[in-house]
């Protein structure tokens, strides 16, 4: 099961667990520091391990038997990355951080005016939103959103497509006579010699 099928809830009961987790993780950063939120998860995940690996050993002791330990399956089993996987994983991260850079730049360089028009209005709304919430809102928000919000457009997916064109078209339209408003310079040519030494015979052939 990849992300998507967790946040489409594919299977209702992997992606509740997924989402709980993730709901109660964040609502404990709400309340306390980072550090402590990861010590305390830390210590929560291996008191009862260490418990259990007592108790066996302790029961082993007492009966004179061979300790086996109750999760060797996993323990036996290897954590590794194929380099194959890894070549793909860095090209399609390389690929990603290469499209960003160039998008970015095209923007701020403004090599189309209605795109960095676009941009200057959505960093206007960000800027007013980031007065409103935190960072730590802005996750909350964003980790709810993600559990709703693909599955809202994955049931009602035709007529939000149809609100989405109608709001691309009236973003279209008010960038359109922005961009029509402002003056376009057009750059004068530099003559090359060539084109001066033939201009100057056509004017002595004049």
């Amino acid at each position: 099961m990849d992300v998507k099928d967790i946040l489409l809830w594919r299977d209702v009961k992997v992606s509740a667990v997924v989402f709980v987790s993730g709901f109660v993780l964040l609502v404990c950063l709400t309340q306390f520091s980072v550090v402590s939120v990861i010590t305390n998860t830390a210590l929560i995940c291996l008191a009862p391990m260490l418990a259990l690996r007592l108790l066996l050993t302790a029961r082993s002791a007492f009966l004179k038997s061979e300790f086996e330990h109750p999760l060797k399956v996993y323990l036996s089993k290897d954590i590794e990355v194929s380099k194959d996987k890894a070549d793909l994983v860095g090209e399609k991260v390389a690929e990603i951080a290469v499209c960003l850079t160039s998008k970015l730049k095209r923007l701020f360089l403004v090599e189309d005016l209605s795109e960095s028009l676009k941009l200057l209005i959505v960093l206007y709304i960000l800027s007013y939103v980031a007065q409103w919430f935190s960072g730590i809102t802005l996750t909350f928000i964003a980790f709810v959103g993600a559990f709703t919000v693909p599955k809202v457009y994955d049931i009602y997916h035709g007529e939000i497509d149809s609100c989405i064109a109608k709001i691309n078209q009236a973003i279209e339209d008010m960038t359109g006579k922005i961009t029509s408003k402002v003056p376009m310079v057009k750059g004068k040519e530099i003559p090359t010699p060539d084109d001066q030494n033939s201009e100057d015979n056509d004017k002595k052939t004049s």
